[in-house]
């Protein structure tokens, strides 16, 4: 799948192709319908954000909604995925841990 993928902090954002997302154990697959661009992706891209630098490179990305395409099952770092079918639609702030939004697909669940 196409994302746009930061290389290095304070660099340009590249269209590059990554693997798609699977949902794993406490986590779900959503296919992105639309994505914005909170301030803290600005202050993350610039290398600003002390309590946010990813491991580059990197998928921003913060807020998004779209639909469920996937539902891990299980617990994880006591936290249940509940109710959560395919389809379901969802408007997400994504935690710092997951993957970003701008790109088709997000995998989303607890913090690591």
């Amino acid at each position: 799948m196409h994302a746009v993928v930061l290389e290095k902090f304070g660099g340009d954002l590249t269209l590059a192709e990554v693997d798609e997302p699977v949902a794993g154990q406490g986590q779900v697959l959503v296919r992105v319908a639309a994505s914005g661009v909170n301030p803290l992706d600005t202050r993350i891209r610039a290398g600003a954000a002390a309590q946010a630098r990813p491991v580059l490179p990197a998928i921003l990305g913060l807020d998004l909604a779209g639909v469920v395409e996937q539902a891990g099952r299980g617990r994880e770092h006591h936290t249940e995925v509940k109710a959560v079918r395919k389809r379901t639609p969802v408007v997400l702030a994504v935690a710092l841990a997951a993957s970003g939004v701008v790109d088709l697909y997000v995998g989303t669940g607890p913090a690591r």
